[in-house]
Formats: C-alpha cells, structure tokens, sequence
C-alpha cells in the first residue's frame, strides 16, 4: 500500500473517533464505514500496527478498536503477530491519556486504558493473559477498575503460578468503598478454583472478615452503595461456601437476617450440613416467610439437608402446594429426591387449576424421559383429550385447559403416540386454538401415514381444511416456528 495512500487513511482518522457505525456525527459514520470497515474486512494487520506506533492517542483507539474486531472472528497462529498484539495489549493498559469519543449516548470522556478495558477482557485467553498478568503484577497504586476487570474476566480464569498471590495482594489494595471492585475480586477466587488447587485459604478467609468488617463499620445508607454491598455480601458467603472457608460465625449472622431469595443458600447448606444452628435458622426462616421465591431457595437447602428432617417429605409438598411454586431448579431438585411421582402428576391433573397444570408442564417438559416410563400419566392424558362433554360453563373452561397444556407438552416432548391421539380426537376438538395445537403436532412430528390421515380428513371437513392451509402458510412464513 503506498505511503500516500496510508497518509490519506490516517489523516482521515485523525479527525475523530467513534467505536460505534452510526454516530451523532455523518462525518464519524462516514469514516467508520468507508476507512475503518474496510481495514477491517481486509484484516490489515500492518496498517493497524503502523497507526498504533503514531503513539496519538485516537489514532491508538482506531488502530485496537480494529484489532478487537479482526481477532474476534480470526485464529492468530504466527508468533510474531502474537507477540505484537500482545504488546499493543500492554501499551493501550498503561495508557492513561484521555480519548474523547463518539458513542450511542454522545459525546464522551474516558482514558483509553479504560475505554478499551472490555474489548481486552473479551480477547482469547491466549492473547491476553501475559500481557494482562504481566500489567497486574506491575501495578503498584490502589487498584483501580482496569485492575478488577483484568483479574477477574482474564487472570484468575487461567490457572498459572503466582496469580493466587497476585489477585490477594490486589484485592487487599482496595479503596473502602469500592464495593464492585471488592466483589470482582471475591469472585475471581471462586473462578481460580475452576482452573486447580486454591491454596491460601486462611490469607483469603482474612480478606473476606476484612471487607464484612469494613461494610459493617461504614454503616451504608446511600442508595448508590447498598446495591454492591448487597451483591458483595452474598458472593462473599457463596465463594465462602464453595471453597469451605472459616466464616462460620459470619455465615450463620447473614443466613440469620436474610429476608429475600438468596440463589445460594443450598450452597451454603452443603457446607454447614452437620451444623444444627445452621438447621434451626432454615426451618425459622421456613415459618416466618411469606414471599414464594424466598421459599422456593429455604425448599432447595431443606432437600440438601433431608437427612437430618424427619418429615422433609411433606414439608417440601405442603409449601410447593400452598405458596404455589414453579421453580424449574427446584422441580429438578424434587425429581432427583423422588418427590415427583405419577400419583403426584395424577392428582394435579385432577386439580385442573392453572398452578397445577403449569406445574406438570414444568416438570414434564424439564424431565422428558419420564412421560414415556409413566403409562398412567399418558392414560390420563388421552382420557382428558377424548372427553367431549362438560355439565357447566366452568367444568368447559377446566377442560379446555387441561386439554390445552397437554396438547402444548405434546408439542414440547415430540410423543409420537400422543401425536397419534392428536388425530383421532382432532374433529372433536371445539375450540379452534386447540385444534391449531394438534395440527401442528401432526405436521411437525407426524409419521407418514398421520400426515395422510390428515389429508383424507380435509377432504371431508372442508373448515379443518381451511384451518390447516392458513396454519401451514403462516407457519411457511416464520420458518415453522409455532408460537403459543
């Protein structure tokens, strides 16, 4: 490419930057589309670099933006590009020069180290976590939100030596109320357990009493705060639990004044199994709670800890029932502990009501397998497809819901003897939606010889004919995607 040519391109460059094709400015959309775009899609890697060593700081933000983009879809083998991106990595972290900029929300102001932070973290591990775990290990301020990210999205998710002590020395080196920060390193302990051994257990128990006592003391009232803290404390017990950390005084005070659903209390649970305290506080929590989600998490640590409650069994239906819970992981958790069974199933069916049949279509279509071991189910199922008549107006409705959210878990586990049933009772099936449903599982699942049935009973039935020319030529129209 000749010299003037790359003048022409930089000198273009020069007059502003937008990480973004459409900005506020025409100008900025233009040279996006018609200069950068096309450095891009002709993967100049050379011209890239040669804008980035002008050492001007938007023309470094073209250049890495360019960069990002290339390597988001492209496998770098050459060492020498490795070394080179990996180099550019380096520069554009130590770079604290401000870049003003075009975005979706307007103008903008940031250093071009924390304007491109995000784009770094999403590069492949490979090509950021020298670069990344050489600039950590180097920095030598309080840690910043350049540092927390790095650590968290890159560093601590490759396992290698000294990074334990890295993301310790720098978790220890944050600002009082950086909260988000705190919670990024908390968590990037957790991810460095996922790659191998987590050894310096009490340095990180030390760290975690240390950000409680901090909360503790500060006595945080501003709303912009409470939000972190909130999310702080509970990563704090979570990681606290998953890697058996000392924290037993703490965890019981948090489980003890928890009054909202916390996703992780099974967790918890697993790891103060044999604790009683920990025990009593859950079945407290269990009588004084009103709020469903908050029952369905105190339910899911109760099946952790079935062994030491005597009547486990009927507390986890009795509460499902009355706080009317549909929890797909709870659910999960209940199957795994045989809770579900046909007669549960059965009586639901029975019920009719819409908790009771969201229920069985949650636990159905989570569990498929099942459906087809439970004839009793399927028996009960064709029996409610078959039925034609209903005394009252209110029994009619009942029955064009089971019907409905049978015909809908048809459609969802694909049965072929229930597609089969669809067919037989398809002419006594008033309700136009509910004929819709079992068209469509004729058409998509059918074998051969139901798709010819079909077609003979369009022959006499010439509304069902209509019926199933507008469903196959809206279904055409959306790529046979049914939506109900």
């Amino acid at each position: 490419m000749s010299s003037s040519f790359t003048q022409k391109i930089i000198d273009k460059l020069r007059k502003g930057y937008a990480p973004v094709e459409q900005s506020p400015k025409a100008n900025l959309t233009s040279t996006y589309k018609s200069i950068f775009k096309p450095l891009v899609n002709r993967k100049d890697f050379n011209l890239l670099f040669e804008l980035f060593d002008t050492n001007e700081v938007i023309l470094r933000a073209w250049s890495f933006l360019g960069l990002h983009h290339i390597l988001d879809e492209t496998s770098v083998y050459e060492e020498e590009r490795i070394e080179r991106i990996q180099e550019t990595i380096l520069k554009v972290l130590n770079d604290y020069r401000e870049i003003s900029y075009f975005g979706d929300l307007g103008e903008l102001r940031t250093s071009l180290r924390e304007h491109h932070i995000r784009r770094i973290c999403d590069l492949n591990k490979s090509l950021s976590f020298k670069p990344a775990f050489e600039y950590c290990l180097s920095f030598d301020k309080v840690t910043d939100n350049v540092v927390s990210d790095l650590i968290e999205n890159v560093v601590s998710k490759t396992a290698a030596q000294n990074v334990e002590s890295l993301i310790l020395r720098l978790a220890n080196n944050t600002g009082i109320r950086d909260f988000h920060l705190k919670n990024q390193m908390v968590k990037s302990f957790e991810n460095l357990s996922q790659e191998g051994d987590v050894t310096k257990l009490n340095e990180i128990t030390s760290l975690f009493k240390s950000y409680l006592v901090q909360i503790n003391e500060d006595k945080i009232t501003e709303q912009e705060f409470l939000k972190n803290v909130k999310s702080l404390q509970e990563n704090i017990f979570r990681v606290g639990a998953i890697l058996e950390l000392s924290l037993e005084e703490e965890t019981l005070e948090f489980v003890n004044s928890l009054k909202y659903p916390y996703g992780s209390l099974y967790l918890i649970a697993k790891k103060y199994y044999n604790n009683d305290k920990f025990l009593s506080i859950i079945l407290g929590k269990l009588e004084e709670s009103k709020n469903p989600n908050f029952i369905s998490e105190i339910l899911k640590a109760i099946l952790v800890l079935k062994d030491k409650i005597e009547n486990w069994e009927k507390i986890i239906i009795e509460n499902v029932r009355n706080f009317q819970i549909v929890d797909v992981s709870l659910i999960n958790d209940m199957q795994k502990s045989n809770l579900i069974d046909q007669d549960l199933i059965v009586n639901l069916l029975n019920e009719g009501d819409k908790w009771s049949l969201e229920f069985i279509r949650e636990s159905l279509n989570d569990n498929p397998e099942m459906l087809e071991q439970w004839q009793d189910v399927k028996n009960e199922f064709i029996k409610i497809l078959k039925l034609t008549t209903a005394k009252t107006s209110d029994e009619k409705n009942a029955l064009l819901k089971k019907k409905e959210m049978i015909l809908k878990l048809i459609i969802d586990l694909q049965v072929e003897e229930l597609v089969k049933i669809c067919l037989e009772n398809l002419q006594s099936l008033e309700d136009k939606n509910l004929k819709k449903l079992a068209v469509f599982s004729i058409l998509k699942f059918g074998e051969e010889n139901l798709m010819l049935e079909l077609k003979e009973l369009t022959k006499k039935d010439a509304d069902l004919a209509k019926l199933v020319l507008n469903l196959i030529d809206n279904l055409d129209r959306n790529e046979w995607k049914f939506f109900y």
